[in-house]
This record gives structure tokens, sequence and C-alpha cells, in this order.
């Protein structure tokens, strides 16, 4: 079975290291321009893991364009995996390959739709999502699922770790679509329409900018939604940009809203609207430093944002 590889963020990383691992051959890898590590927050190079098993990389700006079609029309490949791409493929490439073109997007389709989906499933307070691997068409996410496994939610998930259950499921999904793919042993089964609920937008690293003025519950959701892998909930302070990677809340008593309550060498108190937020991982000026190497005692009372 010919297949073609098609990602260039993390997940894409795991599902191809676990493909090559088992010994699943790919006939070429089309990953994203290095101009584009700026732009995509998980953003991985695919270029270690395609030297070790010489494989062939083609690093690109639009998957669509007609250079890209030509190489994909040559290779004649039996499926496209599009595992972690941003961009939507046109009817020229989707049409190409024999079986089909299997994307995977980390929501429980129909429901939930569009970009960004792990954030947008913490904002949204799900208690449960699911990792869904599907036929692409033209449209966005609603081809015909092939395969869909669901894990559960917390208010202790966060995004890094509701990151790397996506990626372990899609290890083992994975592996064992591929081996049904191959024997033809695989159903189709319709997106039901009537079951759709929203379609997500684009988020942007604009969107972690914190409201003090909401609840200290509200501000450490936007936190847990939008820590590594992605951009990081942000205020400023002295002038400069203070990215929170890590925090708790609690209902203590605001002492004003976005002030510097309590500092000490571990963790800094702040109020809100309704709460505190204790902050415990932070970047300043772009670098990940201690609490203790920002924060001291002469900044109590002082105001964020």
């Amino acid at each position: 079975m010919k297949i073609i590889f098609i990602g260039g963020v993390r997940f894409s990383y795991e599902i191809l290291k676990t493909m090559l691992e088992n010994n699943w051959n790919i006939s070429a890898v089309f990953s994203y321009d290095d101009s584009k590590k700026e732009k995509i927050s998980d953003f991985v190079s695919l270029d270690e893991l395609c030297s070790e098993y010489n494989l062939q990389n083609i690093k690109v700006n639009k998957i669509n364009d007609q250079n890209n079609i030509q190489i994909i029309k040559k290779i004649k490949p039996d499926i496209i995996l599009v595992m972690g791409w941003s961009q939507l493929l046109k009817r020229e490439i989707i049409s190409i390959p024999k079986i089909g073109v299997i994307g995977s997007h980390p929501t429980e389709l129909p429901k939930y739709r569009g970009r960004a989906p792990i954030p947008w499933s913490i904002l949204k307070g799900l208690k449960r999502s699911a990792l869904t691997f599907f036929f692409i068409e033209e449209g966005i996410d609603n081809g015909d699922i092939i395969d869909q496994r669901f894990f559960k939610l917390s208010s202790n998930d966060d995004a890094t770790s509701v990151y790397k259950k996506v990626e372990s499921l899609g290890k083992e999904m994975i592996l064992d679509n591929l081996t049904n793919l191959q024997n033809g042993n695989y159903t189709r089964k319709k997106q039901d329409d009537s079951k759709f609920i929203e379609n997500w937008e684009k988020r942007e690293p604009q969107d972690g900018i914190i409201d003090w003025s909401r609840s200290s519950e509200e501000i450490h959701t936007l936190i847990r939604a939008t820590t590594h892998p992605y951009p990081g909930a942000y205020t400023i302070f002295n002038s400069s940009k203070l990215i929170i990677w890590d925090a708790e809340f609690s209902n203590d008593q605001s002492k004003g809203i976005g002030k510097i309550m309590s500092v000490n060498n571990f963790n800094v108190k702040i109020g809100t609207g309704k709460g505190v937020i204790i902050l415990k991982r932070v970047s300043f000026d772009d670098k990940e430093v201690s609490i203790s190497k920002i924060f001291t005692k002469d900044n109590v009372d002082t105001v964020l944002g």
C-alpha cells in the first residue's frame, strides 16, 4: 500500500514516528516550510525523522500548489494521511489516492468542527471529547468517519495534558486503521449533521490576553486552554509581556482587579473580578523564568494589564 503522509506539528511527528517504528512504508512526506514556524504554535520539523528513515520530506508553503499535485500524481498513492495540517486540500488532491484521504480531528465530529479544537474544548468546559479519523472531502471536517475514540476531560486538564491524550490515542488508532485499510476491512460512517453544534474559529495569540475583571475560575480556564504547546494566556507587567503557563485559583477575597496581593519565592497572588489567581509558572520577555526572579515584595499593590 502506497502511503503519502502530510503533517507538520507535534501530533504529526508522533503519528509518523509510530508508523515508521512499526514498519509501514511511506512513499513521501509533505511538511511545512520552516518559515511557518513562527505562525504555528505546535510546529515540529520532520527533517531528522525523515532523514533517519531515508524518507523524502517535501517542505511546502501551500499543499495545493501545482508542483505538489504533480508529485503526488506521479507517486499514485493508495492513501494520503493528513495528520496535523491546517490547510484544506482541494479536489485535485483528494481525487488522487485509490482509497482516499484520511484526516484526523480531536473532537467528537460532527458536533464540533473547525480550528483550535483542543483550546476550545477546554474553554467550552467539555467533559468528554474524541479523536476522529475521517475521509477528507472538500468541506470542513465533514467526511465519512472511519474511527472515533473517546477520552475524558476534567477541570485538572490543560492543553498540554489533552494534547498528550490525543497523541496517545492517535498512535493506537493509526496502527489499527492502517491494517484495516490495507485489508479492506473498514466501514465509512456518514456524519449526522443533525448532531452538529458549532464551528470553532481560529484562535490568535491576542485571544490569550487576560481580562482581570473576569472571575478567577474563568481566567484559570483560559490559562489551561492556552498553555503549551499554544502561545499562552498573558498580561502586561512593567511594560513587558508576562505569559502565565500554570496557575491555580481560589475563591479568596480579591483586593483589587489585576492587583498583586502578595509575593513569595514560589507564587504570586493576583486579584480578579471574583477570587484570586496564584501564579506558578511564567515567562517574562519571552523567557521562562522563576517567579522569584520577576517579582519582589515591592511589587505588591501593582496592577497588571
